[in-house]
């Protein structure tokens, strides 16, 4: 894609095997005209529409009516009083994560990002400890991860005819995961006061224009799933890198430790100190721009289109790629540097040159939420530690559902 980027410009057409059309764009405006200004002209792209295997007709794969439905439905869990309350949970996990490490302690860092973005979901979508409780989910999503590949493979549906073990592994794990919810949902619908975490408000959210329509049992368990695959492997993959990142540039990651020290001064982190660590938040930003765990957008055309200039048929697929966008250096100065003082002050790139979370009306819902964590998890866990990865060189990229690095993230914590 990079290559591709110097070679063909803006935009570039490839005819795979089949007759699948595909378009690579890389310019902001194009990339608004398809996420945002001409939205209703595409639906999601293959991986998606193979992805309802894990997760059902979720917010993240529906389409059209249903989608705009659902998101409306859900919307209110996310509003910012609502994300502030999961705050205490959020520090929890990420206390009982640094409680975990000592000095000079190896460690896998993705590992333990996992384990910590996992124990948040537990608490603010079950209110349990999954680790203990439901290890199917961490099952299921690595899982999903290890067969997520042949989701892009045309006649993909095929290979799940065949009984390979990864396929084993997943219908397996997936049949535990929905014993999981779908018991959670029948204890929680036969019990008198109900929970306040997000499953609680799923089972009692309601439309605006019809207070006596909510979400059926299904929709519940998809939504839920979702919510587990998006916040949870996102999130650690996302902190994962800015470790690294942070481990690179030890002058960015001594002046974010200065600004924990001066505005916690000793405390505990809160939601209400998130908006007053700027360069805490510019730090995950830029992590998100470099290292973006979604890097790749993809959607198909619903009937003929024209694209700067290209004509598309019916099912044609526009692919828009964060880690190649954000490295443009059009819209980023040296864009391969890792730099978080360009997001305090600026100049701010133009509209679709940022887009870690999309666009438009399928804006990632829990986008708030990501970086809420995200900066609470780095004010617990960098006040007490540094993190020092055992590989200097740069890290082998395995580009699947995210972007992982490759055999994890071997390092050494370090007290700060």
């Amino acid at each position: 894609m990079m290559s591709g980027l110097t070679r063909f410009g803006d935009l570039a057409y490839v005819r795979f095997p089949g007759d699948h059309d595909f378009f690579f764009v890389t310019e902001p405006t194009l990339i608004r005209r398809v996420l945002v200004d001409d939205h209703a002209s595409f639906v999601k792209g293959r991986a998606l529409q193979a992805g309802k295997r894990l997760l059902g007709e979720g917010l993240l794969t529906s389409e059209g009516a249903d989608h705009l439905r659902r998101r409306r439905l859900i919307q209110p869990v996310f509003s910012r009083k609502r994300v502030d309350g999961y705050a205490d949970a959020i520090v929890d996990a990420a206390e009982a994560t640094a409680d975990r490490w000592s000095d000079r302690g190896p460690v896998d860092a993705n590992a333990e990002m996992m384990s910590f973005a996992l124990a948040v979901v537990g608490r603010t979508i079950f209110d349990t400890d999954v680790e203990s409780e439901a290890p199917e989910i961490r099952a299921v999503l690595n899982a999903s991860m290890r067969v997520f590949h042949r989701f892009l493979i045309p006649g993909s549906d095929l290979l799940w005819k065949v009984p390979l073990p990864a396929t084993r592994a997943f219908n397996t794990s997936r049949a535990g995961i929905d014993r999981f919810i779908y018991g959670t949902i029948a204890e929680r619908r036969s019990a008198a006061d109900g929970a306040d975490d997000l499953l609680g408000r799923l089972l009692t959210a309601r439309d605006p224009d019809d207070p006596h329509a909510g979400l059926g049992d299904t929709e519940i368990r998809d939504e839920a799933v979702t919510l587990m695959l998006a916040g949870h492997e996102t999130t650690a993959q996302a902190l994962t890198w800015t470790w690294y990142l942070l481990a690179r540039n030890p002058t960015a990651e001594d002046r974010m430790r200065d600004e924990l020290r001066s505005v916690l001064n000793g405390n505990r982190p809160t939601a209400a100190i998130v908006d007053a660590l700027p360069y805490t938040r510019a730090v995950f930003m830029e992590s998100l721009r470099l290292y973006p765990p979604v890097w790749a957008i993809a959607r198909r055309t619903t009937g003929p289109y024209e694209l700067g200039g290209w004509p598309m048929r019916p099912g044609g697929t526009v692919v828009m790629s964060q880690w190649v966008v954000h490295r443009d250096p059009r819209w980023f100065d040296d864009p391969e540097l890792f730099r978080p003082q360009r997001w305090i002050d600026g100049p701010t790139p133009p509209p679709g040159a940022y887009f870690p979370f999309g666009g438009g009306p399928r804006l990632c819902i829990g986008e708030r939420f990501a970086i809420t964590e995200g900066v609470l998890a780095l004010a617990t866990m960098a006040g007490r530690w540094r993190v020092v990865p055992d590989q200097v060189g740069p890290l082998t990229l395995d580009p699947r559902f995210t972007l992982r690095p490759r055999g994890g993230l071997p390092a050494t914590t370090v007290a700060a």
